[in-house]
């Protein structure tokens, strides 16, 4: 076999129309240019949305619509030499989607599954075809991808997926071909197509670097890696240059929108470090996910909705988010609850001794009264009332995270 490729995974804005598609193609032929290259890619913007809305008939959207748009893209993106066959493949996709939709078999969700995971197929035809036209071999490697029965979400078997992969890929890479692979989608142990839920390409390239042994992943989007904050609530907010597996996947927990909360398991299972960078700004540093984990200090807030501050019994079922504290009786909990008016504002990273202090300080001096605070799983927990939630990731964002980029400048 050859030496350990690198995966690369573009999301759905970055494979958005036909000058996206050249634009990913370049990035792949380039790294292609310094060793073997598996490139993920995502659904082009929009498609998954209307492919389950087909299977709901709550869309507008028709498989003659989707074939047009990707035709479309093809037709900016692939060269005249290898265009009709783009377009065959393409037509051939939309015939076995029309057929899919017509024709359902197993349950609801596996119908839902089936449909879902043509737009990555759609994507993966036309980069392929897009690399071809760069003078780069590509080929469309079958679903690598092995997982569970759990139609909507499956888990990844990782021994599975590496004995797929030695069949799926690594003969295209062998071959001297980028391997592109559609990301998203998995087969379960009977065949069956699964998928690895929404924002599941993240975790399919993981999966892939494991099972292939890359050193390795870059994970492509339209941001410049990871930022310290959601920047549509903190304008100041900015890329975090480094972060911990552990790190990495509380962040994810609270909902970085970068970040898929499962893939850090396999790249953290295998050593295996993770970039996320910028494709329309590529010399931008982007992040770097890693084993390392950095100085002490807090890198970055998070923020959870729709939760409850609630005392539970030590056998009750209800859907923790995370336990606070417990007696002999019961357990102080913060519950998923959508009506619960309960927002958690999480500082992430390795808080030092005066940090929770100063946070309550600040927060207090805002005129906001924490109805909790302490260390939990999720990193430097503030639970507030959900009015104050924006208010008080701005605030912790400037006196712990701002704060503390100043100190280590300085």
């Amino acid at each position: 076999m050859s030496e350990a490729p690198l995966v690369m995974k573009f999301g759905g804005t970055s494979v958005g129309g036909g000058a996206e598609f050249v634009r990913a193609a370049q990035i792949a032929a380039g790294a292609a240019e310094s060793g073997p290259v598996a490139a993920v890619v995502s659904a082009m913007s929009g498609t998954t949305d209307a492919l389950l809305g087909m299977t709901a008939r709550t869309s507008t959207a028709t498989t003659g619509g989707v074939l047009d748009r990707h035709l479309a893209a093809a037709r900016h993106a692939v060269s005249g030499r290898f265009l009709p066959q783009v377009e065959s493949w393409l037509r051939e996709l939309a015939a076995r989607l029309d057929r899919t939709l017509r024709s359902p078999n197993g349950s609801a969700a596996a119908h839902r599954d089936a449909v879902a995971g043509f737009g990555e197929r759609f994507s993966a035809a036309v980069l392929a075809g897009a690399l071809c036209s760069l003078g780069v071999p590509a080929r469309v490697a079958d679903d690598p991808i092995a997982t569970d029965a759990s139609f909507g979400g499956a888990a990844v078997d990782a021994a599975a997926t590496r004995r797929r992969a030695a069949r799926c890929v690594w003969p295209v890479l062998d071959g001297g071909a980028v391997a592109v692979v559609p990301g998203y989608v998995g087969r379960a142990p009977d065949g069956s197509i699964t998928t690895l839920g929404r924002g599941g390409s993240d975790l399919s390239a993981t999966a892939l670097g494991r099972a292939l042994g890359s050193r390795e992943v870059w994970i492509l989007t339209d941001v410049s890696g990871v930022f310290d904050a959601d920047p549509d609530l903190v304008p100041e907010a900015a890329p975090v240059s480094g972060l911990s597996y552990r790190e990495a996947a509380a962040f994810a927990r609270l909902g970085a929108k970068v970040l898929h909360p499962k893939t850090m398991q396999p790249a953290a299972a295998s050593g295996m470090e993770i970039l996320v960078k910028n494709t329309f700004d590529l010399g931008a540093p982007g992040t770097r996910i890693s084993a390392r984990e950095g100085a002490p200090g807090v890198r970055c807030i998070g923020l959870r909705r729709g939760l409850s501050l609630e005392r539970l019994p030590a056998a009750g079922s209800r859907s923790v988010f995370c336990v606070l504290g417990a007696d002999s009786g019961s357990v102080r909990a913060l519950v998923e609850a959508p009506d619960g008016g309960v927002a958690v504002v999480a500082g992430i990273g390795a808080p030092a001794d005066g940090d929770l202090l100063c946070g309550i300080r600040a927060l207090e001096a805002a005129g906001i009264h924490p109805l909790w605070a302490g260390s939990t799983t999720a990193g430097l927990t503030f639970a507030v009332p959900d009015g104050a939630a924006v208010e008080a990731v701005r605030v912790l964002h400037r006196e712990l995270v701002r704060a503390c980029l100043v100190e280590e400048v300085a």
